[in-house]
């Protein structure tokens, strides 16, 4: 296609890179593979692709080049493949995590890679949405670092977005907004966005935990602002005469109260802040499990404790920011749930049960209704989790242990669960993935954009 798109660049020299784009894509949908079918191409035929005049100044130049060359460039066809010819684009080349000044790299969307009955819905221009979007964007996202170390900018993420929907762009395009808040017509905006989601979420600095659940090792290092997805303290420096004897001293006096309880909970609360640093060591530390964790300090287990140590990490109290968003947004929520035949209950749980079930993901993934001491054989997410034992009645799994078995209310497990993300740097699971990024912009406003 390479001799038709320089035919067309001749013909059309003012459009723009997108526009070139979406008009390739269109030209290749119609089957245009050579300059002569050109020739065939009508106004009506591209005119979701460029403003109807433009249409036809392009047909108008394609019959004037015509007109000029006795033997026009020919370009040979492809045999069959089952999949289309990868587009390309200039991106930026930038040291790892670094921004995004121009170069001659180039890379080519892996449409191999997508499922068969993805590659069928583009091709039958039918919309990409739940587990096969989901799909999509994580193979896109996956290959795309593991081509690109390091953290791409958002203007590569947006040519990326462009592309993926220039290629299908009915596949893409949005017809109606999210609540209030319309995206780009074309849903490159989506995409972008959600592409970058994922891509966040995979560089969170990781824990042993996320490995498990299919990660790999990275190597320690004191990370950026940027790196940190909205946290402000999460690898703080151990300053001034604090003595680290002295704090690892405090951890050791805090496990044995933990066993005679024989502590003021106000003294608990202090030994906790000021020991911070070293759990926060722990808990980056890449070796470390859970159950080491919980071991070395079973006070962050308790729901004052992990909801001070989550205020300190994140910069404000995840409890308080959910009762208040909850109460301005849930009615609204439930509203918009209710129009599209998705009517939920009452209560915090109920609502996150629908968001899920909008975005067609699992919510077994976060909540679960199973007692494990009844069903020895039951499999809990290794993810941080709910189970749920009545209207009033929650405990908290993670990596299949059980960390708290008593919490009352459904405000205090949500705001539980989600702590525990950014507590143990757990990734998202796929299943869940938009609905806790949901979560985190809409309730906790954690990079809300």
């Amino acid at each position: 296609m390479e001799l038709v798109k320089n035919y067309v660049k001749k013909a059309m020299p003012s459009l723009s890179s997108d526009q070139m784009d979406t008009l390739m894509a269109k030209l290749e949908e119609l089957g245009v593979l050579s300059v002569d079918d050109l020739s065939l191409v009508d106004p009506e035929d591209i005119k979701d692709t460029l403003p109807f005049i433009q249409c036809k100044r392009f047909v108008r130049a394609v019959k004037a080049l015509e007109a000029d060359s006795q033997t026009p460039p020919q370009f040979t066809r492809p045999g069959p493949s089952s999949t289309p010819e990868p587009q390309r684009f200039q991106l930026p080349s930038t040291p790892p995590e670094t921004a995004d000044s121009p170069s001659q790299d180039t890379y080519s969307v892996p449409w191999h890679k997508f499922p068969s009955k993805v590659m069928d819905e583009l091709r039958e221009k039918k919309y990409i949405m739940g587990k096969d979007r989901r799909e999509m964007v994580r193979i896109v996202a996956e290959d795309y670092l593991h081509k690109h170390p390091g953290r791409p900018g958002r203007q590569k993420l947006r040519e990326l977005a462009s592309m993926i929907v220039g290629q299908y762009p009915a596949s893409f395009k949005l017809t109606e907004p999210f609540g209030n808040k319309p995206f780009a017509k074309d849903g490159s905006e989506t995409l972008f966005r959600q592409l970058e989601h994922r891509i966040e979420n995979m560089k969170r600095p990781q824990s042993s935990l996320k490995r498990q659940a299919g990660g790999e090792n990275s190597t320690k290092k004191r990370p950026r602002n940027s790196d940190l997805y909205g946290c402000v303290a999460w690898d703080p420096i151990i300053e001034g005469a604090v003595c680290r004897e002295d704090l690892l001293s405090k951890r050791d006096e805090l496990k044995r109260a933990f066993q005679t309880q024989d502590l003021q909970e106000s003294s608990v609360r202090k030994l906790m802040t000021e020991t911070y640093p070293i759990q926060r060591e722990i808990l980056n530390d890449d070796d470390t499990t859970i159950a080491v964790v919980k071991d070395e300090w079973p006070f962050l287990f308790e729901v004052p404790h992990l909801f001070d140590h989550a205020s300190k990490l994140l910069g404000f109290s995840v409890q308080n920011k959910l009762a208040q968003e909850l109460s301005k947004k849930e009615k609204g929520i439930n509203d918009f749930l209710d129009s599209k035949g998705m009517k939920t209950g009452e209560g915090p749980i109920q609502l996150i049960c629908g968001i899920s079930k909008y975005f067609k993901e699992d919510s077994y993934k976060l909540f679960h209704k199973k007692e494990i001491s009844a069903d020895p054989e039951v499999e809990l997410p290794v993810t941080p989790c709910i189970l749920i034992r009545g209207d009033q009645q929650f405990k908290i799994a993670v990596d299949g242990l059980l960390v708290n078995d008593h919490i009352t209310s459904p405000i205090v497990a949500l705001s539980y669960v989600f702590s525990m993300f950014y507590v143990c740097n757990v990734q998202y699971p796929p299943e869940m993935a938009f609905t806790l990024e949901f979560m985190q912009r809409v309730f906790f406003g954690v990079n809300p954009e």
